[in-house]
């Protein structure tokens, strides 16, 4: 066994010192190497490391955390990635100098700055990325608000104001949440329509194309999803529609073209957007429990016309034991932060039945991470 593990070990070393850079690593291959570490790591780590891991986990999080207030990170952004002296950092930056050694200490531990010299530091590229501003910086700032709610889930499993609600009070956090779900919409696995029969099932009439709205994308952020569908069908007449709360719709910077409309909307009130050909939502109702998400549906069925479609696109837990760690996680955080939860393909088609739709259809997707389906909904 021992000259297995000597063996293994000197494959791995030898494996490294051949891995090609990563920009030219293909996604797939890398996640499939990932799984196959994953997995090696859970036959050889004793229970005393795994539960050192367990209790230890966040401090990564809280301590980049503390070292964006300080300023640390802006500091070396504005160097231009340049090294720098404790001395140099302590006049740009808030707190002593012995709290800045040991967040510096913790950073370059952690694989994010590297101490070239005693006290000299240079910024590796992961610390380079967490600016004031920049969408992993966001990042950091959203789950660090988000784990107040995870410090607190022993002691309670109901939130007095839903997350949204108390996102209004606090901006900052605001536009962390709005840079984070923009960001996130880039590494998510397939378009909605790259699974679906578009130009099938979503064409209108000529006389209908010029006041009918083609297509209605409900929370849909800063409207990512709508402008690519745009740029993917160019040709498809009718409105081109996304929705979001006005606190969303004010952050959008660039002004939109090709007859995309940005319309500040609450779910939860009637839908203004009567008859279009198909209402779209992608990764909104799992932030809510089945009583807010009906009402939500509700409006939508309202708005709807005979022939129109309404189409889900959300992550879809497994069910059974095989579940992916990232699913596992989410519907955690579901819970936690909105008292929602991530569905399983079958608690999907049930809510969508007791909010009084048919469902046509399940288009199955591809996602590295977590399982996702798009679901078809009609009127009976």
């Amino acid at each position: 066994m021992a000259s297995t593990l000597t063996d293994l070990t000197s494959t791995i070393t030898s494996a490294l010192s051949s891995l090609p850079p990563q920009e030219k690593i293909q996604d797939g291959e890398r996640m499939q190497l990932l799984e196959a570490i994953n997995r090696l790591q859970a036959e050889l780590e004793p229970p005393v490391v795994s539960l050192r891991r367990f209790c230890f986990s966040h401090y990564p999080l809280v301590i980049i955390r503390v070292a964006q207030g300080m300023g640390i990170f802006d500091a070396f952004v504005e160097a231009h990635g340049a090294a720098l002296t404790t001395q140099e950092l302590s006049s740009k930056t808030k707190g002593d100098d012995k709290l800045l050694k040991r967040v510096m200490r913790f950073l370059c531990a952690h694989g994010i700055f590297k101490e070239t010299a005693k006290e000299t530091y240079q910024p590796l590229p992961l610390a380079m990325a967490f600016g004031t501003g920049s969408a992993p910086g966001n990042m950091i700032k959203h789950f660090h608000a988000c784990m107040q709610a995870s410090a607190k889930i022993f002691e309670y499993f109901e939130q007095r104001d839903h997350y949204f609600e108390w996102l209004k009070k606090n901006p900052e956090i605001q536009e962390a949440f709005n840079s984070v779900m923009t960001e996130s919409q880039k590494h998510r696995g397939d378009d909605w329509f790259d699974i679906f029969p578009v130009t099938e099932k979503l064409t209108l009439s000529a006389l209908e194309s010029s006041d009918r709205a083609l297509l209605v994308d409900i929370g849909a952020g800063v409207g990512h999803d709508i402008k690519a569908f745009k740029n993917r069908f160019p040709e498809l007449p009718g409105k081109l529609i996304f929705q979001d709360l006005p606190q969303v719709i004010d952050t959008v910077k660039e002004p939109n073209s090709d007859g995309i409309i940005a319309v500040g909307h609450d779910m939860f009130e009637s839908q203004p957007i009567q008859g279009a050909k198909a209402y779209y939502m992608r990764t909104v109702l799992h932030d809510f429990p089945d009583k807010q998400a009906l009402e939500a549906l509700s409006h939508i069925r309202e708005a709807m016309a005979k022939d129109s479609i309404l189409l889900i696109h959300e992550h879809t837990t497994p069910e059974g034991g095989n579940v992916p760690p990232l699913a596992a996680t989410l519907d955690f955080h579901m819970m936690e932060i909105f008292s929602a939860l991530e569905r399983s393909e079958q608690q999907w088609v049930t809510l969508l039945e007791k909010a009084g739709f048919r469902i046509a259809n399940v288009w199955k997707g591809q996602s590295a991470t977590v399982p996702v389906a798009l679901f078809e909904a009609t009127l009976p």
